[in-house]
């Protein structure tokens, strides 16, 4: 059973602490009172109709009468006004599935409350990921250089690992579901410890999973790759200058095998040093739904993923399901490497092999068609329970606060987003206010030249916005749970069970099998390409580990743009690998003879999905799975 943690109704009618993003506001952030009304109204009942009527998306204009209902554009943009955004997907939540379980079977715990010690955590590392977006994660992990806004990367490092939540000194009551996310945590004592997640594979190592950095190998000996001539053709030689032309390739190269196509490793990135949101003219335009995407500027050449701001850009942009279906694909180009799960008919079979069933076709369909699943699942969660901000609002009454408590207008409000602010450490907070004067100068959107009676005057040494990766900030839906990370869940559950995770012995987890890697830049110029060179440390890679890291990847990265938070990524996640198992159990059930799939969960209890040929069943560390379905409920 799903239960919100109370705070929608709890600081008055401008529901401040609460998501309504692209509805209209007035010019301190409040909701416009009867529209959210009516958006809840017609979320609870499904009236397609009454969403029609919302001011929103094509129903708003920058033109006059402006009203509290059509309020203006407060700031200036390249190219003139842009329109408005629409809600995403409001109802998607309410829909039933043929396979696995509906969207409303399925539930994730109260989020965070504002005053309390696990929500000041989340805010505080939202706060370090965005000074951090334009530091190496190599340099993070040293804690090595500075960041923006002049701090030292070893301060932030330091100053994180002074909040109780993530130190491990939080005294007093935890919730059931608070209490698992804090022992799963683990504390921080140096840069390799921070945003690292909950899984044990997600904490090892480079932060980058192979899976987003390493590539298929088709190294062959000599005539295998011929010129036109007939002679041997070249091999290729990975480095700054490699542009990729040659046909043959190892696992440095960083390509992967689609039929014959190649995919690159290599991202698109944006430009370092450009945030948004960080003036209150564009932070409140992007609350009343002014669209700010496509205002995004790139380097102009591709590399791999070295820092906060490559892996935001990657999921600022991804097909939702991209980078499990290229690992899929990773693991498929090399069964030798990566086999199949022992449990499967063909791979204990002598004479068959799979494909139609339990091979290509089967996985790299169901990777992708779990996404779909996962998200209904989650959309419920968010828009149908919780409507949780997004961390870009609660940035916004930090900064209210700051500049004067009585703006929040309402005194426990007011009261609550004092502690909040109170428990995120200084220095933190002192490096985003010179981070954003900085941004703000240099700014292509800026505030209009007369601002309205009654725009709050936010002093620059408080202006505690949270700097966003993303012009138009957070997406239209709210903040918990998390599409990426439910998505991430449900898809790198599904490669684990196709896959074999484990040794012989059907306890060790299976070792990387290829060599390991990490990016860097030899040539000294940042705008090359990069290449992969071997890490120092190979050891204690494992096939699981990585997936569960490239799945913290993904969700954690929607981090680092500044559009959720911890907790939507862990209780996300968990969401969509009980999407996967239902899907999976569902189906094993309508196999006529025995099949079994086993993995390790992302809390790290064994599981095991089977089918006798006739009925299928889950078991989660040795016991039936209905208490695990329902977990992570309450």
């Amino acid at each position: 059973m799903t239960s919100p943690n109370g705070e929608e109704t709890s600081f008055g009618a401008g529901r401040l602490g609460n998501y309504h993003k692209s509805l209209p506001h007035d010019v301190l952030g409040r909701v416009h009172a009867p529209t959210y009304q009516a958006m809840v109204a017609a979320l609870t009942s499904g009236d397609a109709g009454s969403l029609e009527t919302l001011p929103v998306g094509a129903n708003r204009s920058n033109a006059e009468p402006f009203t509290d209902t059509n309020p203006p554009q407060y700031a200036e943009y390249p190219g003139g006004a842009p329109g408005y955004r629409k809600l995403t997907s409001p109802l998607t939540g309410l829909v039933y599935d043929t396979q696995g379980a509906d969207a409303g079977a399925l539930a994730i715990s109260a989020a965070p409350e504002i005053a309390s010690p696990e929500f000041a955590a989340e805010m505080a590392e939202l706060y370090a990921m965005a000074l951090l977006r334009d530091t190496a994660f190599t340099d993070i992990a040293t804690g090595t250089g500075t960041a923006a806004g002049g701090i030292a990367v070893q301060t932030i490092i330091d100053a994180l690992g002074s909040v109780p939540f993530l130190n491990g000194s939080v005294t007093g009551k935890l919730s059931r579901a608070a209490r698992r996310r804090y022992e799963s945590r683990g504390t921080i004592t140096d840069g390799n410890s921070l945003f690292r997640g909950s899984t044990p594979g997600s904490k090892h190592g480079h932060w980058v999973s192979q899976f987003m950095l390493s590539g298929n190998s088709n190294d062959s000996p000599a005539g295998k790759f011929v010129n036109l001539n007939g002679a041997n053709a070249p091999n290729n030689a990975a480095g700054p200058a490699f542009r990729g032309i040659f046909a043959e390739v190892g696992h440095n190269d960083g390509f992967l095998f689609f039929g014959t196509q190649i995919i690159d490793q290599r991202s698109i990135v944006a430009q370092p040093g450009v945030d948004y949101l960080t003036n209150w003219a564009a932070w409140l335009d992007c609350q009343n739904g002014v669209d700010g995407n496509n205002f995004d500027i790139f380097l102009g050449r591709r590399r791999y993923l070295t820092t906060g701001r490559d892996i935001a850009t990657y999921v600022h942009y991804d097909a939702l399901y991209q980078a499990y279906l290229v690992a899929c694909l990773m693991m498929a180009n090399d069964g030798r490497s990566f086999p199949k799960d022992r449990g499967m008919p063909e791979t204990r079979s002598s004479t068959r092999s799979a494909f139609a069933s339990f091979g290509g076709p089967h996985i790299l369909s169901l990777v992708t068609e779990v996404a779909t699943r996962a998200l209904k699942a989650v959309w419920r969660q968010k828009w149908m329970h919780h409507r949780r901000m997004r961390p870009e609002v609660a940035a916004a009454l930090i900064t209210l606060h700051a500049a004067d408590p009585n703006l929040l207008g309402h005194g426990d409000l007011a009261d609550r987003v004092g502690m909040l602010s109170g428990a995120i450490p200084a220095s933190i907070l002192t490096a985003i206010a010179a981070h954003n004067v900085d941004q703000n100068a240099a700014s292509r959107i800026k505030p209009k030249a007369s601002p309205p009676e009654g725009f709050p005057t936010i002093p620059d040494n408080t202006n505690y916005l949270l700097p966003m990766a993303f012009p138009e900030g957070s997406p239209t839906h709210p903040a918990y749970g998390a599409g990426h990370a439910t998505v991430a869940g449900a898809c790198v559950t599904m490669l684990k069970a196709f896959f074999e995770m484990f040794e012989a012995d059907g306890v060790t987890e299976k070792a990387w099998p290829w060599p390991i890697f990490r990016p860097a830049f030899s040539s000294g110029n940042q705008n090359e390409g990069g290449e992969l060179v071997p890490v120092a440390d190979a050891g204690g890679y494992t096939v699981q580990g990585e997936l569960d890291k490239l799945a913290m990847n993904i969700a954690n990265a929607r981090n680092m743009a500044g559009v959720h938070y911890y907790t939507d990524y862990y209780e996300s996640l968990r969401l969509g690998e009980r999407v996967a198992v239902s899907i999976i159990e569902e189906q094993l059930s309508l196999y006529d003879e025995p099949v079994s799939m086993s993995f390790t969960t992302f809390d790290g209890e064994p599981i095991t999905i089977s089918s006798n040929g006739d009925t299928s069943r889950v078991v989660v560390d040795g016991s039936h799975a209905a208490d695990w379905y329902d977990r992570y409920g309450n």
